[in-house]
């Protein structure tokens, strides 16, 4: 069984984010990057999947800047085999179009009979890319997946619980499909200090972004510029929150106090 994970390295979720001066991108000053978390919910699945078969390979496939060589070795502490990298620099703000034309391509290359992703990347707040994916490749496709029952490597096909709409289905799948990864029950595990040691010695195949032919991809130089479909036109941070309003006293005259406070304040009664 041969499982193909796409990752992505994303901000901390804790971090403090600066926009830059261009009003468009981050400012990276500060920043602890860590391995998007819906991703890792994808690797966990996938190393269940190894561990109930007894055998077979995960692969992670990252496209991105330098510095996600970082997420990508989190990955291989976790469990994971081995890794490819489409690495550049200049894909630090590539659209996710351009992104999975990447990743489709280079899918054509590792022999995989199931894809997994996490169900969006929090830093865009965009799933997008595993969709584009999956019809580049004309794959199945099944989002938003809690658990995977089964997987049925003999007839080819997979059978998962996804949420959609308030509602809980059951999804057969042939296999190879693309799945995208929600928890649900799957607590990804924490690398050990053998698989950390293990991780930095697992081979990560690196891709030159200029060993790449754009022009079989359907794509130009402008296009990892400006963006082929979606470009970021503007980024600012929420407004702050208000502080919170406390009402002392007892309850009667607390609830006195609120009330007033709702309608000569807020104005909402």
């Amino acid at each position: 069984m041969k499982i193909v994970v796409l990752v992505r390295q994303t901000p901390d979720t804790e971090a403090k984010v600066k926009v830059n001066s261009d009003g468009k991108t981050i400012d990276p000053n500060g920043i602890t990057w860590i391995i998007n978390p819906y991703d890792e919910f994808a690797i966990e699945k996938a190393l269940k999947i190894k561990e109930q078969v007894g055998s077979g390979e995960v692969v992670l496939l990252a496209c991105g800047p330098t510095r996600s060589e970082e997420a990508i070795r989190q990955g291989l502490a976790m469990g994971a085999d081995r890794a490819v990298f489409i690495k550049d620099d200049k894909l630090e703000h590539i659209d996710p179009f351009v992104t999975s034309k990447f990743l489709a391509n280079e899918l054509k290359n590792i022999e995989h009979d199931l894809i997994l992703s996490g169900k969006k990347v929090i830093d865009i707040e965009s799933s997008q890319i595993p969709i584009f994916v999956a019809e580049t490749l004309k794959l199945p496709f099944v989002t938003f997946v809690m658990k995977i029952n089964e997987v049925d490597f003999g007839n080819k096909k997979i059978t998962v619980d996804r949420e959609s709409e308030g509602k809980h289905e059951i999804v057969e799948a042939k296999l190879p499909a693309l799945i995208t990864c929600d928890r649900g029950d799957d607590h990804p595990r924490y690398a050990s200090i053998t698989g950390i040691m293990k991780a930095k010695k697992k081979e990560i195949k690196e891709i030159s972004l200029d060993s790449i032919d754009l022009n079989s991809l359907g794509l130009s130089k402008e296009d990892l510029d400006k963006g082929a479909r979606t470009a970021i036109t503007n980024m600012e941070l929420p407004p702050a929150r208000k502080e919170a309003k406390i009402f002392e006293g007892e309850i009667p005259a607390k609830v006195a106090a609120l009330v007033k406070a709702l309608r000569e304040e807020a104005k909402v009664i």
